[in-house]
């Protein structure tokens, strides 16, 4: 066996190299397949009260678990979290004029059909004169009969596993909004151009902030829970469909989100924070092909692209009323989700679907009824059916939420109401993408560490799912440039596959294709360092992946594999650590590593030129550790932390 100089990056040769570095194949399988079946109890109580449905799909929602954001995925524990949702926006005010079986309808329609996540209001700023389900009456001022409405609709969203998106203003004057606020500073009715007095004004601002801590620490009457504690919250929104349409004051409304969305994360840790935008932008270039430029002109005085690089923004929110923007529902629509999802993953941020709707000829109904929508429901299912194949399939994004799903005895004014099962086109499709969303996810990770999302160009990751065998992996990046990435193995639940070189920073999606079709999808995020170390026992974790040379006296040396406890009584011993994703680190060091907390000397680090995507590390072990027994070697490149992994030492 042929050894060579600490400096080099091939300590070994191929022979002893098999021994250790064949471990991607041996990966043990870290992401349990959910219950693919659906089982719902559809039984009455009668008297307009339902059993509560129960979808064994949904995660269970637990005690201080909340869904987290890494890069541009959405996680839950170690799986990604995607889902079907819904638009519910009256859940608090139908509690409040004790029409608690809507609300239960709603939700019992939606655990049906397999939508885990619904999109609500948390504020309501009416006159009380105009609407006695009204929170906030004026500044400062609550009413704690509506905000018991707000604690309820939690607890019947929670007893269905149903996580809640909650908003907490409005651009438009349903349930008070922004106008309102304006209203209560200057005394009167505002005209049109006083409405960014909202975005600008300090004693707005301060009352709204007002608002804000006493939602975020109010204890639920119900659930016991604070909000900001409460796992049934999934986000918050800073408001819905906000805009400032004053010339050039998009950068108003940016500053104002970045100032709201700090301050929730100063009292809030647990929950993500979305804007709740249209997804307006004001630089059409972005935007490319698209046949109407009207919501990317900046005339709405919103700016996607800048309001996704906010730091305590988790996740950008765009809209789909196509023909009412003037965009056809084809090659637009495709321009539209694809560039939305682009522009936030290249921030490393979410991006949702968070309202989408059609009606017929774009028209509202002549006359408020539950009838409107039928003749045009094959249309919209076909229509519908595109626009969530781009979104779920082809950009994998995080989730969907139509404009909406209601309760059977709810008019509609709008043109856009889904009611299930009469509507069954449309309520057959919902189902069938509940199913893709809900479905045991592919999770994408280091092929060393098993950590989720982070991969570096040129590193060695691993798709754990089902159904993978004979499938061909393609990877689109932030800039929407898609690149193979070679399968290295290829099992059932697991392949692992190198990351291609050159792919841009951001988020990126992972696409299983077979037959020519896209199969499964899965979110990663690309960077330029992602370090993670082989074990031994290929689970990330133990004894290292490694091998040890000792430099005796007399010239000679000894090379074994790093099972057994090193001997450092015999001269002096280096570690040759092996792993992936630290390739790109740079500056002047780099690399840094201890060994029991003493910091070791990196004697080389980069590739390991046998095996493509295959990092090593060669490190001088610290005299000072003899006798130690089991120490933990930690390295850090750029940064950021491998799996830490162990060394025994004699």
């Amino acid at each position: 066996m042929e050894s060579c100089a600490y400096n080099d990056g091939v300590c070994f040769r191929l022979a002893l190299s098999v021994c250790v570095l064949a471990l991607p194949a041996l990966a043990q399988r870290v992401v349990p397949p959910w219950n693919a079946a659906i089982a719902v109890d559809r039984a009455s109580s009668g008297h307009g009260r339902r059993q509560t449905i129960l979808n064994p799909m949904f995660p269970e929602i637990r005690q201080n678990e909340f869904v987290r954001r890494v890069g541009s995925t959405l996680m839950l524990g170690n799986r990604p979290f995607r889902f079907n949702g819904n638009n519910t926006y009256y859940l608090q005010a139908e509690i409040a004029y004790g029409r608690i079986h809507t609300v239960e309808e709603t939700l019992d329609k939606m655990a049906d059909l397999g939508m885990p996540v619904t999109r609500a209001n948390a504020h309501n700023d009416h006159p009380p004169e105009k609407d006695p389900a009204a929170i906030q009456t004026a500044p400062g001022v609550f009413v704690e009969a509506s905000l018991v409405a707000l604690d309820q609709s939690i607890e019947e969203a929670r007893k269905r596993n149903i996580r809640m998106i909650l908003k907490l203003t409005n651009n438009w004057d349903a349930y008070g909004g922004i106008r309102r606020y304006v209203a209560w500073q200057l005394g009167r009715n505002p005209g049109a151009s006083e409405y960014s007095l909202f975005y600008t004004d300090e004693t707005i601002r301060q009352w709204f902030r007002n608002y804000i801590r006493m939602i975020l620490e109010r204890r639920n009457t119900v659930t016991g829970n604070l909000y900001k504690d409460e796992p049934t919250i999934l986000a918050w929104e800073l408001g819905n469909e906000l805009r400032n349409p004053t010339p050039g004051a998009s950068s108003a409304l940016v500053a104002w989100m970045e100032e709201m969305a700090r301050f929730i994360k100063s009292v809030d840790s647990n929950h993500l924070v979305a804007d709740g935008g249209e997804g307006f932008d004001d630089d059409p270039g972005l935007y490319a092909g698209l046949s109407n430029r009207y919501a990317v002109s900046g005339g709405e005085g919103c700016s996607y692209h800048r309001m996704v690089e906010i730091p305590a923004i988790d996740m950008a929110s765009y809209h789909l009323y196509a023909a009412t923007w003037g965009l056809n529902d084809t090659s637009d629509v495709k321009i539209w989700i694809q560039r939305h999802e682009e522009i936030a993953r290249a921030a490393n941020k979410v991006a949702y679907f968070g309202e989408y709707g059609r009606r017929a000829g774009n028209q509202a109904p002549a006359g408020c009824s539950t009838a409107p929508g039928r003749a045009f429901d094959p249309e919209r299912a076909q229509i519908f059916a595109g626009w969530l194949t781009e979104n779920a399939m082809g950009q994998g994004s995080a989730g969907h939420m139509a404009w909406q799903l209601i309760d059977d005895g709810r008019v509609d004014c709008e043109g856009y109401q889904i009611y299930c099962p009469r509507d069954g086109a449309t309520c057959d499709l919902l189902r069938q993408f509940s199913l893709i969303a809900n479905a045991a996810p592919a999770v994408v990770t280091s092929s060393a560490s098993y950590e989720p999302v982070w991969l570096a160009p040129e590193s060695l990751g691993s798709l754990f799912g089902q159904d993978l065998a004979g499938a061909r992996l393609m990877i689109v990046d932030s800039l929407g440039r898609e690149q193979e990435a070679p399968v290295v193995f290829a099992g059932e639940s697991q392949i692992n596959f190198l990351v291609p070189a050159g792919l841009a920073m951001g988020g990126a999606v992972l696409r299983m294709e077979r037959g020519g079709q896209i199969r499964k999808t899965s979110t990663l995020s690309i960077v330029r360092v992602a370090p993670g170390l082989f074990s031994a026992d290929a689970t990330g974790t133990g004894l290292a992946a490694a091998i040890v040379t000792t430099a005796r006296a007399d010239g000679s040396r000894i090379t074994e594999l790093a099972t057994v406890p090193v001997d450092l009584s015999l001269g002096e011993t280096v570690v040759s650590l092996f792993g992936t994703g630290w390739r790109g680190a740079e500056g002047a060091s780099p690399v840094e590593v201890t060994i029991g907390a003493l910091p070791a000397a990196v004697l080389y680090s980069g590739p390991q030129p046998e095996f493509p995507g295959l990092d090593q590390m060669n490190v001088r072990i610290p005299p000072g550790l003899a006798g130690r027994g089991q120490v933990e070697i930690v390295v850090k490149a750029d940064g950021r932390q491998a799996n830490p992994v162990q060394l025994l030492v004699r």
